[in-house]
């Protein structure tokens, strides 16, 4: 019994030594850092908002854009979507992971559709899921974006 308490100690210790090494690793050699860009309106309609967001890797190591989250915070009843700009999904709002050097960016296709009655600018909340040294980084951002106003020319 002694034997498997010991070699179960060893075994934790080890694990942690090796946890405490990765942070020390990832602290001394840098991490990805996506961060977002500026935002477009691309096209608005009643019921409707296309915007663009640039996501750039601003750390120094590359990183995964696994996944882009979007939700509705403020403003009439409806839903967001989030696509990776140039990638072919199998439907809107499919975010499909890529991979983005020091200094590399990818565009986000947002698209706000209303279901509801209710005008006025809404408020969207954006979370980026990346993956570098680290696991898992959760990053996130609110825009405004005009509802029912004409694009200009």
């Amino acid at each position: 019994m002694r034997v498997i308490r010991t070699v179960l100690g060893a075994a934790g210790l080890t694990g942690a030594a090796a946890t405490a090494g990765w942070f020390v690793l990832a602290r001394i050699q840098g991490d990805s850092e996506v961060g977002y860009g500026p935002c477009t309106v691309m096209g608005t309609g009643e019921g409707s908002v296309h915007a663009e967001v640039e996501l750039m890797n601003r750390g120094r190591e590359a990183g995964v854009v696994r996944r882009v989250d979007s939700v509705l915070v403020e403003g009439p009843p409806g839903r967001v979507l989030a696509t990776r700009k140039g990638s072919q999904p199998p439907e809107r709002g499919w975010w499909v992971s890529n991979i983005l050097q020091p200094g590399e960016s990818c565009t986000a296709e947002i698209d706000v559709e209303i279901v509801g009655p209710g005008t006025g600018p809404v408020i969207i909340e954006l979370d980026v899921h990346e993956i570098g040294r680290r696991l898992l980084v959760h990053r996130k951002v609110r825009l405004t974006l005009p509802i029912g106003v004409p694009a200009p020319l």
